[in-house]
């Protein structure tokens, strides 16, 4: 039987165009996957970027 208060902890916004991770979740990247980043400034406090290589948290 079905457990109707099941709620998953990564999830896909409705809409499509976000992935949300909630408390207790996680993203695994299997081998041969990747994650992209930007190579510019997004210029969106907190936001990742690839800085020549290194990992940089924009300040916006």
């Amino acid at each position: 039987m079905a457990d109707g208060s099941y709620t998953s902890k990564v999830y896909r916004k409705q809409g499509g165009n976000e992935l949300v991770v909630a408390s207790g979740g996680k993203v695994t990247v299997e081998a041969g996957g990747a994650i992209i980043l930007p190579t510019a400034d997004p210029h969106v406090v907190g936001a990742l970027w690839n800085n020549a290589g290194t990992i940089t948290v924009s300040a916006g």
